[in-house]
């Protein structure tokens, strides 16, 4: 099985943008990888190399992820 990443450059981009569109669809993939027995990775590109700070293998520390996310998302 492959890893779901998630790179938090996006992640951040779309808090700025208040995209939730865009932050709904990684989660649900996110969401389906969990459910599937994958892993989701959060990973950061910094000077060229990428590194993996997280792993998230429950629906628990991902839907905790998500809150804490969505927190500096304004609603519509």
């Amino acid at each position: 099985m492959a890893d779901y990443i998630i790179n938090v450059a996006h992640i951040e981009e779309y808090q700025m943008l208040n995209d939730r569109q865009s932050l709904d669809a990684i989660f649900r993939k996110a969401q389906s990888a969990v459910v599937g027995g994958e892993v989701v990775a959060l990973e950061r590109t910094a000077n060229g190399k990428t590194y993996r700070f997280e792993e998230i293998s429950t629906l628990e520390d991902l839907n905790a992820y998500k809150k804490n996310v969505y927190k500096y998302v304004k609603e519509d």
